[in-house]
């Protein structure tokens, strides 16, 4: 009769912390505690949050292990990137193969094509530089003659002339410019498309 008493009892009493219980976290030694407050201390490590009966409700990970977790995603959204933008490079390489093959059918003839291009290049850029030189002489000629000029009005009217000319001269050394950097850019595409054909061409 009294084992029939006590043992309801006794479950009464191991059942009622943990349902009354809100969080249960385990500490330094391995000992599991249940309450409904949890110290500030604990609140990093890790604890379960539990609903009324004493059923999990949700599980907070530790900091440490939110801070590897945030880690972890993003190494793999490093690596997925990385794998698009590699993907990306061989999707253009094999547009650029296929180009190479369908415009040349063998090698001289690509030569003789990127060649021709730089002769072109070559062309316009010593224009540029005989006009610039020819401008700059000229230049030096009227600078010369408005230097002696005594009559203010025609000095003005030169004088706008040779901003005119300086301007032109500036048109020109720009264009220069971009056309050396134009066949610098067709030079080494010609190095690298040349090797990349015998590449393929001897597959």
């Amino acid at each position: 009769m009294k084992n029939s008493i006590l043992l309801p009892l006794l479950a009464l009493l191991i059942s009622a912390p943990v349902e009354s219980a809100m969080f249960r976290w385990v500490d330094a030694n391995g000992k599991v505690h249940y309450s409904d407050k949890l110290p500030p201390k604990f609140a990093q490590n890790g604890h379960t949050k539990l609903n009324k009966n004493g059923t999990t409700k949700e599980k907070v990970a530790s900091a440490s292990a939110r801070k590897m977790k945030l880690l972890e995603l993003k190494k793999e959204k490093e690596r997925r990137k990385s794998l698009m933008e590699a993907k990306k490079l061989e999707d253009i390489q094999e547009m650029h193969d296929t180009q190479l093959l369908s415009m040349f059918s063998n090698l001289e003839e690509l030569d003789m094509v990127y060649k021709n291009k730089i002769e072109l290049s070559n062309d316009s850029i010593k224009v540029l530089k005989a006009r610039h030189k020819k401008l700059s002489d000229k230049l030096e000629k009227v600078e010369a003659r408005h230097e002696r000029m005594v009559n203010p009005a025609d000095k003005r009217k030169l004088g706008m002339k040779i901003e005119d000319m300086l301007d032109n001269l500036h048109i020109y050394q720009q264009a220069i410019t971009e056309n050396l950097i134009e066949r610098g850019k067709l030079e080494d595409r010609y190095e690298k498309d040349h090797a990349r054909f015998r590449e393929l061409t001897k597959k």
